[in-house]
């Protein structure tokens, strides 16, 4: 992260913010729909079901993205911000679950079930799994829950590995897919599951197009994401 000083202030900057295709803080009023995209090119974000502002729980900003488990989620529309091709990317957010459950899906690039290449996280049975190309390409580590957890997916040219709190989980997977424009469903699954639905809360979900942000072990942030 840089800094740019203004006055005797600093302000910090992302150097790859160009390359940011999706910034949601989850900032607002408590009980909002009005879901905020903050990245250089905006897109129309979603809200489903009950899925809105919360302030009963955040990482950063006083607030956070709620999701009460029964079919709600954000959808952000097909684009070509997500079509990371055979090049690099990083998916990254904070995530607080109420409750364990058998199946929550945390974000799902998926077309329905008729795309199977496609970036997906979700939980079964409170284990973090990568899924793309119609498998599960990477078991990672337990995520628990009453507590704020950083998931990262970032996938170095052929290598993709995945991330809770910095710590890579799982195997690191030699990912040679072609990922095309696709949309983005947030706290659910894009295959009409309902039942996939996270009970708890999103916040600071940052996508990255053409950057592997994350190749090794690294510090999570401990601030939220720059807007510029």
């Amino acid at each position: 992260m840089s800094w740019v000083i203004t006055g005797s202030e600093k302000t910090p900057v992302d150097p790859q913010f160009g390359s940011v295709s999706l910034l949601l803080h989850g900032n607002g009023a408590n009980g909002s729909t009005t879901i905020t995209d903050s990245s250089p090119t905006p897109k129309t974000v979603t809200a489903v079901g009950n899925a809105q502002i919360s302030t009963t729980q955040s990482k950063f900003g006083g607030a956070s993205i709620a999701f009460d488990g029964t079919g709600d989620y954000l959808d952000i529309g097909s684009n070509s911000a997500f079509g990371y091709g055979l090049n690099n990317f990083t998916i990254e957010f904070w995530v607080y679950r109420n409750a364990s459950a058998v199946l929550q899906v945390l974000l799902d690039h998926r077309v329905g079930t008729s795309v199977r290449v496609a970036p997906t996280i979700y939980i079964s049975s409170n284990s973090v799994y990568y899924y793309t190309d119609g498998n599960n390409r990477i078991m990672g580590g337990t995520l628990a829950s009453t507590q704020w957890v950083h998931v990262a997916l970032s996938r170095s040219g052929s290598s993709t590995r995945l991330f809770l709190d910095g710590v890579q989980t799982g195997s690191t997977y030699s990912d040679t897919n072609n990922y095309i424009d696709s949309p983005v469903r947030v706290g659910g699954a894009n295959d009409g599951s309902s039942v996939a639905s996270i009970n708890g809360y999103i916040d600071d979900l940052r996508i990255t197009k053409g950057i592997a942000r994350y190749t090794s072990n690294f510090t999570p942030p401990t601030a939220p994401f720059p807007d510029i």
